[in-house]
């Protein structure tokens, strides 16, 4: 059940990154960002604009959701994939749920995230025992020693995972499924309805 649950969650997640950073290059969902959409118009003062603004770190940030998603469901590079993607979904998680007005689908997706992706790291938290050493050292030039193993850290990471994650990847597949659901409606929104960011809100015209 954890296998089947763990794979589960891993192929929602990675529909959910690859469609958000798509989506950036090639509009498909109206009400998320594009880059088509800040040619005339000016993006939100608040941080998302921002990053915008900044001219590449939305750019970055979109581009490791791309590449997490087609990670995540070619089964590739998951470990590291999931390592990668966390300040982005932190990031994410911030900039969706903390507004200033409530917005239902934006807390859905922040919270789904997170919540996928925290869940992902406790199921693949065996490939990260090393990186818990208290003391590491650096390992001499030629030297053929496995790597430590984490101690007592990695111990409590163990037993922290096993009692958390059954209820975590339950969790999250039903988020998970919520949230691709309604990236399925919204894409069949835009096919049908093509509109641009700045038809459904309102945004200031670049001067």
């Amino acid at each position: 059940m954890i296998v089947r649950l763990t794979a589960l969650v891993r192929i929602l997640l990675g529909v959910v990154c690859l469609v958000n950073g798509f989506n950036w290059f090639f509009k498909i969902i109206t009400p998320y960002p594009s880059i088509s959409d800040f040619v005339h118009y000016m993006p939100p003062p608040d941080i998302v604009g921002a990053m915008i603004e900044q001219g590449v770190l939305f750019h970055l940030a979109k581009a490791t959701e791309v590449a997490t998603g087609i990670a995540l469901l070619a089964n590739r590079l998951v470990p590291l994939s999931l390592v990668i993607a966390m300040p982005v979904t932190v990031t994410v998680f911030l900039v969706d749920v903390f507004k200033p007005e409530f917005r239902l689908r934006a807390f859905l997706m922040g919270t789904g995230s997170l919540t996928m992706n925290l869940a992902l790291l406790m199921a693949y938290q065996h490939h990260y025992r090393a990186m818990l050493a208290w003391r590491a050292r650096p390992a001499e030039p030629g030297e053929a020693d496995p790597p430590a193993e984490g101690g007592a850290l990695a111990e409590a990471a163990d037993a922290l995972s096993r009692a958390l994650l059954p209820a975590l990847l339950a969790i999250s597949a039903l988020l998970g499924l919520v949230m691709t659901g309604w990236l399925a409606v919204m894409i069949a929104q835009y096919a049908a309805d093509p509109k641009a960011i700045y038809e459904v809100r309102h945004m200031m015209p670049r001067p």
